[in-house]
């Protein structure tokens, strides 16, 4: 781990700590307004508590299954989280039996948890993007030469389709054509006149001659 992140991490570590003793005494605070056995109140808070850090877990555990497997988990962690906003931000207008009926709410939720987690699934299928980039050419500066200057070298004929509008530097791209096609192009001089005539025929014009 980077050194930033660890320090990162060690912040979240510090005011997750801080937030839960001040919820951890609220809580207990609450628990002990209702009338409730005194010396359990210190396992109370780590009911509600708990409750949310278990069921983020899960959800966390079912990332890979698609959001029908976590809107459960995430749901009761929601639920136990307004429960603990609650008792935090108003803990004299949270009504005795609902306080204590907490638990006896957690028991069974718990264990459906636990059951949701552990239920066979496949895990949802995620479309790979190939971003593998097409690799350079051997040769990605060929050497510059002056466009050639002479008459078009083909043209179309009366029983074909119009030909190629070909520019005046159109040497190189007829060079290179004609080396990936098996002939032998030299990158400077005449170019044949084999290649010539292959070339406009591939490309559905006939040789003009010069």
């Amino acid at each position: 781990m980077h050194r930033t992140d660890k320090v990162a991490a060690s912040v979240v570590a510090g005011i997750a700590a801080g937030a839960f003793t001040l919820s951890y005494e609220a809580l207990r605070n609450v628990y002990l307004g209702s009338d409730g056995n005194h010396s359990l109140s210190p396992i109370y808070p780590l009911i509600v508590e708990g409750f949310v850090t278990v069921a983020v877990w899960v959800a966390y555990r079912l990332r890979d299954f698609g959001w029908k497997a976590t809107a459960y988990p995430w749901t009761l962690a929601g639920l136990f989280f307004a429960y603990s906003l609650w008792s935090n931000a108003l803990p004299e207008t949270v009504p005795g039996p609902v306080i204590r009926g907490v638990p006896s709410i957690a028991v069974p939720l718990a264990v459906h948890l636990f059951t949701h987690m552990l239920k066979k699934r496949v895990p949802v299928a995620v479309e790979l993007v190939d971003n593998e980039e097409e690799p350079l050419p051997s040769d990605p500066w060929p050497a510059w030469e002056p466009p050639a200057v002479q008459a078009p070298i083909f043209a179309a004929s009366v029983d074909r389709a119009p030909a190629l509008t070909v520019p005046t530097d159109s040497s190189a791209i007829v060079r290179a054509w004609g080396r990936q096609n098996g002939y032998d192009v030299k990158l400077t001089g005449r170019i044949p006149e084999e290649v010539l005539r292959a070339y406009a025929k591939a490309h559905g014009g006939e040789l003009v001659a010069p």
